[in-house]
């Protein structure tokens, strides 16, 4: 016989059992479907870059869930997402004079944590404009004002000095940013030619483009393309042949270019804007091998499409996001970008034969022979040359408007937005906070803030 228990031993044994599994189903951490398995969840983040101290930026997973971060860093939302469900990373309110950016940030079908979401962000320029140095006309070296330049063209930034191809003086100068003070880096003032050799004995032959990686500066010079030790002023030929014109692919000398101007770089390659040509060529550092990436030789035009169906007509400045190229095409008065992976070429803005100062999106801006171009990742920045302005982009949808001066009005004033006055803008090259500007007609280097 079994013996009768009592209602104090029922509720033991049903604590036990619920304690067990037993009597109904349970979860791990997730929800629990009808058949009592588990439902995994995953955390969704990354991390954030060059948020500047004591700013702040808003993100949001799915246009709900909200994070706040303080500081570069790695972040995790709050909630978690069930096993296949989607995920939409955005900025729902951007630091204060600041840009940020989401790359990876969606997916779907999550079946693991995410941790590769990456938020950058840039300071925002805001269009203050002053003179870092020049003022006196010739090969001058001094600080600030007391140095002077002849028709400075090409510029690049290390970030801790800004470097300029002195056109007609023939040389490479550098200015530290913190001071102004110009010096002579490599070149003889007024010497022409193409000689090898570090700092006064190497020769130029009207130095246009100017590009650096931190290391090395390259710059394009008559039909070549040169190097320079950023520490020692050591001057060598990397591709081209001195006064020798052509279109021609090949290792080192065996390349010909025709009017080689704009140039940049990935780490790996170089891309040169070949104005005579029409094209653009693409030079492996480690070899000196140059192929040309886009464009017929010989043939202008405005088409998109890839590789050698599309057409170019006098591209000009050039620059990179890593991804892609962005393009000058002076001619056709647009501004063109090309994918890197595939060669795709699309015109960002402007419209081919239209000349004008409007600012809008795509085809409905316009410019008057945009020559200097540089990104910050976001935007792009152009000088555009005959307007006598500085014009910025925002590359994801093409909205164009005027950074600073005024269309038509020329000058050398410093000042804020509209009021600020350039002469023939050309080089433009940028440190993520500050714009600097070759501004060829006055014989100045402009600062932007």
């Amino acid at each position: 016989m079994f013996k009768k228990l009592n209602g104090a031993t029922m509720l033991a044994i049903a604590a036990l059992l619920s304690a067990c599994g037993g009597g109904g189903g349970g979860t791990d951490g997730g929800s629990a479907n009808s058949g009592g398995a588990a439902t995994a969840s995953f955390s969704i983040g990354g991390t954030v870059s060059g948020l500047a101290a004591g700013k702040q930026v808003v993100l949001q997973n799915n246009a709900g869930d909200s994070l706040t971060v303080s500081a570069n860093a790695a972040f995790t939302f709050a909630g978690k997402l069930n096993q296949n469900a989607s995920y939409a990373v955005t900025v729902a309110t951007q630091p204060v004079a600041q840009t940020c950016t989401v790359s990876n940030g969606t997916g779907s079908n999550v079946v693991a944590n995410i941790s590769n979401v990456a938020v950058n962000c840039v300071t925002d320029i805001a269009g203050v404009v002053a003179t870092l140095a020049g003022g006196a006309w010739g090969a001058v070296d001094g600080t600030g004002t007391a140095a002077g330049f002849d028709n400075p063209v090409g510029i690049a930034t290390d970030g801790s000095n800004v470097y300029v191809s002195d056109m007609f003086s023939s040389t490479i100068r550098k200015i530290a940013i913190s001071t102004g003070a110009v010096t002579t880096l490599a070149g003889k003032a007024y010497a022409s030619g193409s000689t090898d050799g570090i700092g006064v004995a190497a020769r130029f032959d009207y130095p246009k483009g100017l590009y650096a990686d931190g290391a090395n500066l390259y710059v394009t010079s008559n039909a070549t393309v040169r190097k320079i030790v950023m520490a020692t002023g050591a001057v060598t030929t990397l591709a081209g042949k001195y006064m020798t014109f052509g279109n021609t692919d090949g290792t080192g000398s065996t390349a010909l270019f025709n009017n080689p101007w704009g140039i940049t770089g990935d780490g790996v390659n170089l891309y040169v804007t070949d104005l005579g040509s029409h094209t653009i060529r693409k030079i492996v550092i480690a070899t000196g091998e140059v192929t040309t990436l886009v464009g017929r030789a010989g043939l202008s035009g405005s088409n998109d499409g890839y590789g050698v169906a599309a057409l170019f007509k006098e591209p000009w400045g050039i620059t990179t996001d890593k991804s892609s190229l962005y393009v000058t095409d002076s001619a056709n008065q647009t501004i063109r970008k090309i994918v890197l992976a595939t060669t795709e070429v699309t015109t960002l803005a402007g419209k081919p034969g239209v000349v004008g100062n409007s600012n809008g999106t795509g085809a409905a801006a316009s410019f008057k022979s945009p020559i200097g171009i540089a990104t910050d990742g976001t935007n792009l920045f152009v000088s555009d040359s005959d307007n006598h302005t500085l014009r910025k982009i925002v590359i994801a949808t093409g909205a164009v408007s005027t950074l600073a001066g005024t269309a038509g009005s020329l000058g050398s004033s410093d000042g804020s937005g509209a009021a600020a006055r350039f002469y023939y803008p050309f080089g433009v090259a940028t440190d993520g906070s500050s714009l600097y500007v070759a501004d060829r007609g006055y014989h100045l280097i402009r600062k932007i803030r």
